[in-house]
């Protein structure tokens, strides 16, 4: 998934500075030797971008969909409305500002919210960990991300065998199916 986010990077630039990772759609069922992007959607206050990883055969190996929106105020530290957690605790996590940071240059993700004193954890560096933390060689990911997770906050992630949510307190902060 590294990869694809170091890829997805190459995006015009406008679609990163201040925008908030939404939703992501991963697709992973082996090697690609061939990445590329694709801009599906450009308005004003939303985006979707596409990184496709092609296999030596032709066949699509990987692919990435993230949808981008350009929030009309300034993201705060305010959380999620609480919902309670359900099935088996899978992984949990405390991001570093330094991981942060660390991710931020492996990728190009320039975006300004990633930065600072109080960095917001960028949503494909969780997915990135996530997979490797259940150490998936496949996936196919529907992610939605319902509220920011900064450096510091202690992110749990559950599996109740339909889908994995993951929280920040009580609060949900993003589901994947």
């Amino acid at each position: 998934m590294l990869e694809l986010a170091h890829k997805l990077a190459d995006s015009d630039a406008k679609f990163f500075g201040g925008w908030v990772l939404a939703g992501v759609e991963a697709h992973i069922h082996g090697e690609a030797v061939k990445l590329e992007n694709n801009v599906l959607l450009a308005k004003e206050r939303k985006a979707m971008i596409q990184v496709l990883g092609t296999a030596a055969d032709g066949s699509v190996a990987k692919e990435l969909r993230v949808f981008l929106v350009l929030p009309k105020r300034t993201l705060g530290t305010k959380q999620a409305d609480a919902t309670a957690a359900a099935g088996e605790c899978v992984a949990r996590h405390v991001f570093t500002a330094q991981e942060i940071a660390d991710y931020v240059s492996y990728t190009g993700d320039e975006n300004i919210i990633h930065k600072g004193e109080h960095p917001i954890v960028p949503g494909l560096c969780m997915a990135a960990w996530l997979e490797r933390e259940l150490q998936l060689k496949e996936l196919d990911w529907k992610l939605s991300f319902l509220s920011p997770v900064y450096a510091g906050d202690e992110l749990r992630v559950y599996d109740d065998g339909e889908k994995l949510a993951a929280y920040v307190g009580a609060a949900n902060v993003f589901v994947i199916k």
